[in-house]
C-alpha cells in the first residue's frame, strides 16, 4: 500500500509540476525508501514461502521465538535471513513515513515561496 500510494503522488509530482532542485532531491530520496521497503518486503515474502517449503512444520523455535540450538545449518540462514528482512522492512517503512514531512515541506515552498510558508518553517 506504502508503494502503490507513492507511485501515485510521485507520477503526479514529477508530469504536473516543476520542482526546484530540493524538492526533486527530497522526492528522490523518498523513491528510493519506498523502493526499499517494497523489495524487502517481496524478499521477506519469498524466504518465508522456501522456508515453507523446506520446513513444513516450520523452524524449530523456542517458546520467546528465537531459533532451537538443535537447528539445522540451512534452518539457521533461513532464520537469520528472514530476520534481517523484517528489520530492513520496517526501516524502509519508517524512512519512508518519516520522510514525508520533508517531502511536503519542500513542495510548499516549490509551489508557493511566500509569507504563509515561511510561518511553517
Amino acid at each position: 500500500m506504502l508503494a502503490g500510494g507513492w507511485l501515485i503522488e510521485q507520477h503526479t509530482l514529477r508530469t504536473q509540476r516543476h520542482l526546484d532542485q530540493a524538492t526533486d532531491d527530497a522526492v528522490r530520496l523518498k523513491d528510493l525508501a519506498v523502493i526499499g521497503s517494497a523489495l524487502t518486503n517481496i524478499a521477506t515474502i519469498a524466504a518465508g514461502r522456501l522456508v515453507k517449503r523446506e520446513f513444513p512444520q516450520g523452524l524449530p523455535l523456542d517458546a520467546e521465538g528465537n531459533l532451537t540450538s538443535d537447528a539445522s545449518r540451512r534452518g539457521k540462514r533461513y532464520y537469520r535471513c528472514l530476520t534481517v528482512m523484517k528489520m530492513l522492512n520496517r526501516a524502509f517503512a519508517a524512512g519512508a513515513i518519516g520522510l514525508t514531512p520533508r517531502v511536503n515541506f519542500t513542495i510548499l515552498r516549490s509551489y508557493r515561496p511566500g509569507t504563509i510558508f515561511r510561518l511553517f518553517t
